[in-house]
């Protein structure tokens, strides 16, 4: 059987060549909107006010509050004004000022994770949500601090 260049097998070759291109770039025009909504939502980031610590971390953080920073500060230092002025920030910029100057006597001298559980305490007193998971000091600089004020 001879099948000739013309006639209906033309057309029929024409339009599977054309479903495989269309199925090819629409694909890769998916994908290419796929990947532009991951970016967009990595640029948008993860904010302190999306339940980025636990009720535990914050708890641990009272009790070191208490124990060393309470000699000096008040819980209310840390509210309004306070966390607002960190606003925009990673939760990294503010643990890395804590331990650089605090405790007065001994800045540096607590173990990153107990600053870290005091700065969720702070986080906590300001109204911002807990979650299920602890925020790590590996992931502190992946997380920006973010204050919803009400009018």
């Amino acid at each position: 059987m001879r099948i000739l260049a013309g006639g209906p097998w033309r057309s029929l070759r024409g339009s599977i060549a054309a479903a495989v291109i269309a199925t090819v770039f629409g694909g890769s025009a998916l994908a290419a909107q796929d990947e532009e909504a991951q970016e967009a939502e990595a640029e948008a980031g993860v904010t302190t006010v999306q339940g980025v610590f636990s009720d535990e971390q914050a708890t641990r953080g009272e009790d070191v509050f208490y124990n060393i920073c309470a000699e000096c500060h008040f819980e209310e230092d840390f509210g309004g004004p306070f966390i607002q002025s960190w606003a925009g920030a990673s939760v990294k910029d503010l643990v890395d000022e804590i331990v650089a100057t605090m405790p007065e006597d001994n800045p540096g001298g607590m173990p990153t994770e107990q600053y870290l559980d005091v700065v969720t305490y702070m986080f906590k007193l300001n109204g911002m949500p807990t979650g299920e998971d602890e925020l790590a000091t590996d992931d502190m600089d992946a997380v920006e601090i973010a204050v919803e004020i009400d009018p």
